[in-house]
């Protein structure tokens, strides 16, 4: 089972956007803040917010599920526009 990755950027600071645009079951998923954000992004549900805790530039999260993960309910915004994360992952077979 081959490592595979997704970026994704938020067009429009303060709006969540899915991590996928359709269904994607993962076993494991890492999530980094790209390197050149300059503010913070942030990863939850689909009430995701600035208030919720967030990633800066490099730091990332691990997300699993059980058995599995569902990307598409996986939003991230940020705080500043064009910024976002980069996902590698372990598709659920």
């Amino acid at each position: 089972m081959p490592l595979k990755t997704i970026s994704k950027t938020v067009t429009l600071a303060g709006t969540a956007e899915r991590l996928s645009s359709t269904a994607l079951l993962v076993w494991w998923a890492r999530v980094k803040a790209k390197t050149a954000n300059a503010g913070t992004v942030y990863l939850g549900d689909a009430t995701v917010s600035s208030s919720d805790p967030g990633l800066v530039a490099d730091d990332t999260i691990e997300l699993r599920g059980h058995p599995n993960l569902n990307l598409y309910d996986v939003f991230v915004d940020a705080g500043t526009s064009a910024e976002g994360v980069d996902v590698w992952y372990l598709e659920y077979a």
